[in-house]
């Protein structure tokens, strides 16, 4: 496998940004270009960069044993929760539009990924859990498969909880802070989900470990999905909060996540 970073310039960041990726195994010709592979994107979580899943985790060996044909994209998303800023900052610092929209189809001129819904998926830890959620269940026209690692699954709480954080949350979420019946509400938006019809819904992968400081918040959030009969897998895991022990988070969903590309492309 290749491990490459890149760099492009955003519109909607309002400046260059840089990324990593995990390509398959290539020839000597290189990538098949006639092929069009599977692609993850995987957000870090706060107070992180692009780097650091590589860095922190395993998972480069891991998507060689589980998922070898996987494209995976790690995009810079700073300390923005990858949310859209408001106010002011409302003409750059459009980190969800940047991850849902632009920077996909950037991918998708620079690798030969797929453009196809049920190839295409969105994960991610801690704030990054946050951000793909945010991007799966507001397009679920475009991700098949989505997912949270100890995910902020409960923004609310965290605007009630953390006033230290005030100032950011009054540039991601408006001077109200009011995230109740929007993209950041995701109590809302699995039950607009839920009202769809089933080929239009999209599978979700959430995991918490053991000693993860948000478990309570994620345990709320699972026992609502599992009330609203989504296609949804659940997972917890050892360890504090982060991908689980030896990666067992992070694992278990590539493994999730192949087992149905390979059911599928096998059948």
């Amino acid at each position: 496998m290749s491990l490459i970073k890149g760099s492009v310039y955003s519109q909607a960041v309002g400046m260059e940004t840089s990324f990593m990726a995990i390509l398959p195994e290539v020839g000597q010709d290189g990538l098949k270009t006639e092929e069009k592979y599977p692609v993850l994107y995987l957000l870090h979580g706060g107070i992180h960069d692009f780097t650091s899943i590589v860095r922190d985790t395993r998972l480069v060996p891991i998507v060689k044993e589980v998922f070898p044909e996987l494209v995976v994209i790690m995009p810079n998303g700073d300390f923005s929760f990858y949310t859209d800023y408001k106010g002011d900052y409302q003409y750059a610092y459009q980190y969800q539009t940047f991850i849902s929209k632009e920077l996909p189809e950037l991918i998708r001129e620079i690798f030969p990924v797929t453009d196809q819904r049920k190839d295409t998926s969105i994960y991610g830890w801690s704030m990054g859990g946050f951000g793909a959620m945010t991007a799966g269940l507001s397009h679920p026209e475009q991700y098949g498969s989505i997912g949270s690692q100890c995910g902020m699954v409960d923004i609310a709480w965290a605007i009630e909880t953390r006033d230290f954080l005030k100032i950011k949350h009054k540039r991601m979420f408006g001077p109200k802070m009011d995230v109740a019946g929007t993209a950041y509400d995701f109590y809302y938006m699995t039950e607009q989900m839920a009202g769809r019809p089933k080929e239009e819904q999209t599978r979700i992968f959430h995991c918490w470990t053991t000693e993860d400081y948000l478990r309570e918040i994620n345990e709320k959030f699972h026992k609502h999905c599992c009330a609203l009969e989504l296609d949804y897998t659940w997972k917890v895991v050892d360890g504090p909060h982060g991908w689980g022990n030896n990666d067992a988070g992070l694992k278990s969903f590539l493994e999730w996540l192949a087992r149905d590309y390979y059911q599928r492309r096998d059948s």
